[in-house]
């Protein structure tokens, strides 16, 4: 018993390739290789790089048994001879395998030049394998410098290494290099089920493919975690003894994570890492995992092509789950949370806290907020300007502003009256009186079709969540009206329509169309319509935004008075509407002051710093110098007390 212990060999070496066919996942090293044989191209150095467990030592001891075989040299050695056989064994007196780390001085470089002189003991070529050869010092590279450019005919060098960069350069423009690159996930994967049928070994599909991902592109450290496997289970290989042994998360437990942060549950989050935790999984392994698995998502929100892509290389019952968990959830969603755990994954790689470190990001994660679109958030905030204020009776004091229609700042107040169940908004001094608010959209509104809500919150409760806020439910026979309470709620209902036709569909079990319909928005929107000149293209997005009625200005007046334009159902938002150009003609690029007075107002601070944005590019009317002094005066007129900072104001005000 003793001695078939000793005897017993690891996969990596009973199981070792002995031909280039057999060496999987570097064919193009391969190929290479077997050509330049057959040729009799072959050159006197070789540099042979790559992560560790690719095979580069492998592939350097076929060399050297294609080179010393008595049929060769060949491409196809045929592991009968005595060449082929001793050097398999590491017997050869030829072949010399050299560790790098260990004999790495300039007496070790020089005890090699000294035996070059002398011819091979019996076989072809005299090979001398250097491993990890970065590990030698530079007295021990110059040593070796002239042999590596010129030496003698019989005489072959194989260097492996997996830092280059390390070597002088000196030495890497001496030698042939072949770079060894990451076996693929599915490679390996072919290569561990090889393996346990070669063994007779029961193992999960699931263990395996657990394994391959571990590998890292690393044929041995799978090769190395099998072999722990089979000594953990000696009946059976199973996906939770490999997760356990190896202290990471299986893959159904990280896509309960990612489902409960989508989910917005954050308890549920928590208390899944904290189990991971107690189980004494790595959390670092896991907050790769969970970066991955949202990696994924976004691809699985992506349209179908024929190209390559990450899922492939997944199950397909995975695959069907990351698609399922995808489209509950916007790609603008998936990629932020994507960054934030990429963010905390940094942050976690250097604390010595990451347990606390990884909760926490978890729990934010899942309660974050659904995000909207740059146009979206800027016609808020200008319906924001305009919305009734409490009922006091007095207008509230100026704040910062609103956006007006000329593509800066003016400040605004708004005051709410209430006369038979009317809304009137008191807008710079100007009432006009706008039609009744309909009950559905107070604060104090019903809950529209509940079993409906309830249903679609048992399938999607992000879903569910978003529209008790922001949707109103009317249902007339086949047809879901599903009117957005705000604008910003527009684009997010948009893109989810054909799910809550699905979903309405499988509930009432028939055929539901959904219709959107922007009612509650265009109440809570303004009476005109502002827009700003995004970039020097011309092209404008129209805000929300109630311009300021000045009795000085006809012009301003009678924009003031135009009725809303009446809301419709919308098909589409975010259509990005070109700038006149008769307008467009008419305005010019601002000043260096002018900017500056644009940016240090209030209400375009708030803007830039929500959006982290910055101003591109800013037109203003080019008005006359009389036309300028004329609303100069008349504004300073207007406002005396406004002080310097007014005064730079009026000029681009107007």
């Amino acid at each position: 018993m003793a001695e078939s212990l000793t005897t017993h060999l690891v996969l990596a070496r009973k199981w070792r390739p002995e031909r280039f066919s057999e060496l999987v996942g570097q064919e193009h090293v391969t190929r290479t290789l077997g050509e330049a044989l057959k040729r009799g191209r072959i050159a006197h150095a070789f540099l042979f790089t790559g992560i560790r467990g690719v095979g580069k030592t492998t592939a350097a001891r076929i060399l050297a048994r294609c080179l010393n075989c008595e049929k060769g040299p060949t491409a196809e050695p045929c592991g009968e001879c005595a060449a082929c056989v001793e050097i398999r064994g590491g017997r050869s007196l030829d072949v010399s395998e050299i560790d790098g780390a260990t004999y790495r001085k300039i007496e070790d470089a020089r005890a090699i030049i000294e035996n070059l002189s002398y011819r091979p003991a019996r076989d072809r070529f005299k090979i001398y394998i250097i491993d990890e050869a970065h590990q030698l010092t530079d007295s021990a590279f110059n040593a070796l410098l002239k042999t590596l450019e010129e030496p003698p005919p019989h005489v072959k060098f194989i260097l492996a290494t997996t830092e280059p960069q390390k070597m002088p350069e000196t030495i890497l423009s001496r030698l042939q290099r072949y770079d060894f690159r990451r076996i693929p996930y599915l490679t390996i994967l072919e290569r561990l089920k090889d393996l346990a049928r070669r063994e007779g070994l029961e193992a999960e599909e699931g263990a395996l493919r657990l394994l391959a991902r571990e590998a890292g592109g690393s044929m041995r450290d799978a090769e190395r975690m099998l072999e722990t496997a089979m000594a953990t289970a000696p009946a059976q290989v199973t996906e939770a003894e490999v997760a356990s042994s190896l202290g990471v998360a299986s893959r159904t437990t990280v896509l309960k994570l990612a489902g409960a942060i989508l989910e917005k549950n954050a308890a549920a989050a928590l208390a899944h890492v904290r189990e991971l935790k107690s189980r004494g999984a790595n959390l670092e392994s896991l907050g790769r995992d969970l970066l991955e698995t949202f990696r994924n998502l976004a691809v699985a929100k992506l349209p179908a092509s024929g190209a390559d892509s990450p899922l492939d290389d997944i199950p397909d019952h995975e695959a069907t789950e990351l698609k399922r968990l995808a489209a509950g959830a916007s790609a603008r969603d998936i990629m932020r949370l994507f960054r934030l755990m990429a963010d905390s994954q940094e942050q976690i790689l250097r604390s010595p806290y990451p347990d606390l470190l990884l909760e926490m990001a978890v729990v934010r994660m899942a309660s974050l907020a659904a995000v909207i679109d740059a146009d979206e958030l800027l016609r808020a905030i200008g319906a924001d300007k305009t919305a009734p204020a409490p009922t006091s009776g007095t207008p509230p004091a100026p704040s910062g502003g609103g956006l007006s229609s000329r593509g800066a700042a003016k400040p605004q107040s708004a005051s709410k009256e209430q006369s038979s169940g009317a809304r009137r908004l008191r807008v710079e001094g100007e009432v006009k009186a706008d039609a009744p608010l309909r009950h559905e959209f107070q604060d104090d509104r019903p809950r529209e079709l509940p079993e409906l809500r309830d249903f679609i919150r048992g399938r999607r409760a992000a879903l569910a969540g978003f529209m008790e806020q922001g949707a109103g439910l009317a249902l007339d026979g086949d047809l879901l009206t599903v009117t957005a309470r705000n604008e910003i709620y527009v684009r997010y209902l948009n893109d989810n329509k054909m799910v809550i036709a699905e979903l309405a569909s499988e509930h009432l079990g028939r055929a539901i169309r959904v219709e959107l319909s922007t009612n509650g928005a265009a109440k809570l929107g303004s009476a005109g319509r502002a827009a700003i000149a995004l970039g020097g293209n011309g092209r404008t997005r129209e805000l929300s935004s109630a311009p300021a009625a000045d009795t000085n200005n006809p012009v301003a007046a009678k924009s003031a008075q135009k009725e809303a334009a009446p809301s419709k159902p919308v098909e589409s938002t975010g259509e990005i509407a070109p700038m006149p150009p008769a307008m467009n003609a008419a305005l010019r690029a601002a000043t260096p002051e002018e900017r500056q007075a644009v940016l240090a107002d209030p209400a375009v601070r708030r803007v830039f710093d929500t959006l982290d944005a910055r101003l591109v590019e800013l037109r203003i009317p080019n008005l006359t110098p009389a036309s300028a002094k004329e609303g100069a005066a008349r504004n300073q007129s207007s406002t005396p007390q406004r002080g310097a900072r007014g005064k730079e104001q009026s000029e681009w005000q107007k």
